[in-house]
């Protein structure tokens, strides 16, 4: 099914949009839902949207407590998560449009990936059990992305097993 342009389209585009982890910062000093490419976040200060760009930008400014912070891993780890993310989604974009089926086993083990970079963010910010007295934060989008990254695996597999067409 994954190995159809239209179904293989729509699933990464929902990959890159649908929320990833819901999170509570100390004890409920601020509530957030995350996304890959920008979180929304309530707090007593009111509601804020930010976006991993200023994320980063927070990180660098030493904002969030410095470079090599807890707060500044777990960002690496999520913009690595979203730059792998984006590269799937390419690879699919350059699968279907190209008609080159070379590029159809790298999207599944990258989604995947990105799903493994998502989840540190968690573990790196909020301990192993994604609970501490910084909070917590509960994965919600990594079981779908290692769903649809396995499902790319197996429409990989099965354009790979297919006959080379015969030119007469």
């Amino acid at each position: 099914m994954f190995e159809r342009p239209r179904i293989s389209y729509i699933v990464m585009v929902l990959l890159l949009i649908l929320p990833q982890s819901l999170y509570v910062i100390g004890d409920y000093l601020a509530v957030g839902i995350r996304f890959p490419f920008f979180r929304i976040q309530d707090s007593s200060y009111g509601s804020s949207s930010i976006t991993v760009v200023q994320d980063v930008r927070y990180v660098i400014r030493g904002t969030v407590g410095g470079l090599a912070g807890r707060t500044a891993l777990a960002t690496y780890a999520w913009v690595a998560g979203l730059v792998v993310l984006v590269a799937a989604a390419i690879l699919v974009l350059s699968w279907h449009l190209l008609e080159n089926s070379d590029y159809a086993r790298f999207p599944g083990p990258l989604i995947v990936l990105a799903g493994v970079f998502f989840l540190a963010w968690g573990m790196i910010q909020y301990g192993p059990l994604f609970s501490g007295v910084s909070g917590y934060a509960v994965p919600v989008g990594v079981p779908i992305l290692w769903y649809c990254g396995y499902q790319f695996i197996l429409a990989a597999k099965r354009v790979e097993a297919q006959p080379a067409p015969v030119d007469s």
